[in-house]
């Protein structure tokens, strides 16, 4: 059946990808040829990072503790020393005190770099853990599952587990930023209704997920990079890139009086400071230098308020840019081959000013709008420096240069992420591929050794299947494979069209149009039953293949919702509507009448099976599909199993 994997225009075959494919370049020791690893193997390696990140972490704990005696030590020190030299106006002892209190902040320094490499290490460690959990069901625990994705109007994603408890995306996502997770969604949603539009995309895609699956060392250094920022409020966010991004709040940024202002009235009461110290008037300065703090003081509380709300996306960002800092430089600076990933590099760069470098200054002005919280600071800033406005002068001078760049600067981020999610399955999943995706007038779909990406891989079962006929029907006894062997090949397909691997040895398809009939649900608020339910399901398949554009119909247990009269007379009529060129329909049912469809002449129908067999009252499921139809039923021993006979 699958002897021919090259003819077709299915399986033309992409040289672009292909050669990403070659993944023994550009790829460390430990990673070299990892696409042929057995899944023993890749888990070892995640359990060998978890286990060097503990160590690390014991080791800067013990550090921290050193350093945190010494620095008491030091500051102690520092104090005597002062305390003695002052008292004895010995120069050496002072000197011995500057030196300790030197000491003391190079300590604080090295604290903190410490904590900075624990903080790093942690997520280093949360990465490899999520990635164990993947290899087991661990993974149904994620809190990113994608609930939020889930519309009425979506049913795909409810029949193929898309969104949700238990979801791929639940088990793929390794996005930490609001853009990365929306991103990814987007691309997992885009192949419904939209393929033709978007080939050129989706090879582009692969291409570029092929490449970060050869960089697994930059892959996990950006995930652990990136993984502080999901604990922040994708809401505020989204709204404080909004603010900056927007004009709002720029009037009065070049008003004359105001910039003059900023810098006149502090250079003043500086000027009077000086004045002051050196002695001038006797006293009179000091006089003159009160009244300006203070009217710089009252001014910076006076206009608080006023600032506070200018300066609020700031605030709510404030988290959220020390990690981007880290992020842009490393897409900045790696070296990548892919069109993609290249155009993502480029758009990070904006009249020769990086993105990188935008965000550290808008660092050093959240750091800046940060101790405005502080009310020493305040008081001795504002008095000073008329600090307030100073900041909110800084903002929207950075909110005038980068403002309109900033969104699409974190959509590159997030569109990495994105990239590198859907290389997942080809670190915990030792059956996998990179799809070839070929245009063809007709839905084309040929696999070999064809798995669910959900089902641990020790107990999922692969099948070769291929597009042959316009209808194929599956038949076969309950829990025999029927609906995860259609759901396989749904959720392939959309790992497909997004651009990332799939759990098969080789997988050739073209785009089309994906549309699902199967966890139909009745509505009692708008009095619809399942049985009606399912047939606005169909209905809509019927009119999407008035499109004429290639398509695919996966209906699970057909027309369930009524008797089989019906149920048998509807189907074949269903069926019949649906037998166009361009389309392909997979439907399983339990009625083995519609069988005869294949021999009617009426459409092109082929039949498969799936089976069990018994073996000392125990039932026994391959789990492997057949061509023909079935001739067993399990319905009685089930009941029995389950004690209702």
């Amino acid at each position: 059946m699958l002897a021919d994997m090259a003819c077709g225009p299915v399986c033309a075959r992409l040289d672009f990808i292909m050669k990403k494919m070659d993944l023994s370049k550009n790829m460390t020791d430990s990673s070299k040829g990892s696409l042929n690893k057995p899944q023993e193997s890749r888990k070892a390696v995640y359990e060998k990072d978890c286990e060097d990140c503990k160590k690390q972490l014991d080791a800067a704990d013990a550090a921290c503790r050193r350093i945190t005696f010494w620095r008491g030590i030091a500051s102690l020190a520092a104090l005597v020393l002062f305390s003695a030299g002052y008292s004895r106006k010995s120069t050496v002892l002072c000197a011995l005190s500057a030196a300790a209190l030197a000491v003391f902040l190079m300590l604080v320094r090295r604290h903190q770099k410490l904590r900075e490499h624990q903080a790093w290490l942690d997520d280093r460690y949360c990465v490899a853990r999520d990635y164990l959990a993947r290899f087991g069901d661990a993974w149904k625990q994620f809190p990113l599952n994608g609930e939020a994705y889930l519309t009425e109007d979506f049913t795909e994603a409810m029949d193929l587990d898309i969104f949700g408890r238990s979801s791929l995306y639940q088990y793929i996502c390794t996005a930490s930023t609001c853009y990365g997770q929306d991103r990814l969604a987007h691309w997992l949603c885009c192949p419904f209704g939209h393929p033709s539009k978007t080939l050129e995309q989706m090879t582009a895609r692969q291409d570029a997920v092929a490449e970060l699956a050869a960089k697994p060392d930059f892959s996990m250094d950006f995930e652990t990079a990136a993984r502080r920022l999901r604990h922040e409020n994708g809401t505020a966010v989204r709204q404080a890139v909004d603010d900056l991004s927007g004009t709002a709040g720029n009037a009065g940024l070049h008003d004359g009086i105001r910039t003059t202002a900023v810098w006149l009235f502090p250079g003043i009461t500086l000027a009077l400071l000086l004045a002051a110290l050196t002695g001038m008037q006797d006293g009179l300065f000091w006089t003159y230098f009160s009244i300006a703090a203070s009217i710089q003081l009252f001014s910076c509380m006076a206009g608080f308020q006023i600032n506070q709300k200018l300066l609020a996306p700031v605030y709510r960002l404030n988290k959220a840019i020390t990690p981007y800092t880290k992020l842009l430089p490393a897409l900045e600076q790696e070296s990548f081959e892919s069109p993609y990933l290249k155009e993502l590099q480029k758009s990070l760069l904006r009249n020769g000013t990086s993105a990188s470098a935008a965000f550290r200054e808008l660092s050093g002005i959240s750091e800046a709008v940060m101790a405005r919280k502080n009310i020493f600071a305040f008081v001795l800033y504002g008095s000073l420096f008329l600090y307030d406005y100073r900041c909110v002068e800084r903002y929207l001078k950075w909110k005038l240069r980068y403002g309109q760049e900033l969104k699409p600067w974190l959509e590159a981020v997030g569109k990495a992420e994105a990239l590198i999610s859907l290389g997942v399955l080809s670190r915990t999943r030792s059956t996998c591929t990179l799809p070839r995706i070929a245009a063809s007038p007709s839905p084309q779909f040929c696999a070999v050794s064809l798995r669910h990406p959900l089902l641990p891989e020790s107990k999922a079962v692969g099948n070769d299947f291929e597009f042959r006929h316009r209808t194929c029907i599956i038949t076969g006894s309950n829990m025999s494979g029927k609906t995860t062997f259609m759901r396989s090949i749904g959720v392939n397909l959309m790992l497909a069209y997004a651009g990332g691997f799939c759990t098969a040895r080789s997988l050739s398809v073209s785009p089309m149009e994906l549309h699902t009939s199967m966890r139909v649900q009745d509505n009692v608020n708008e009095g619809i039953s399942t049985f009606y339910a399912e047939l606005l399901r169909i209905r809509r398949m019927i009119d999407a293949s008035t499109k004429q554009v290639p398509m695919l119909a996966l209906i699970d247990e057909i027309y369930k919702g009524t008797n089989a009269k019906d149920r048998i007379f509807a189907a074949a009529q269903t069926v019949k509507k649906l037998s166009q060129p361009h389309i392909v329909t997979i439907l399983t049912t339990h009625d083995f009448e519609l069988c005869d469809l294949e021999d009617s002449g009426e459409m092109d129908a082929e039949n498969y099976y799936f089976a069990e067999k018994y073996e000392n009252d125990r039932i026994l499921f391959d789990y492997q599909i057949k061509k023909g139809r079935a001739v067993t039923a399990n319905a009685r021993y089930l009941l029995r199993m389950a004690g209702i006979l």
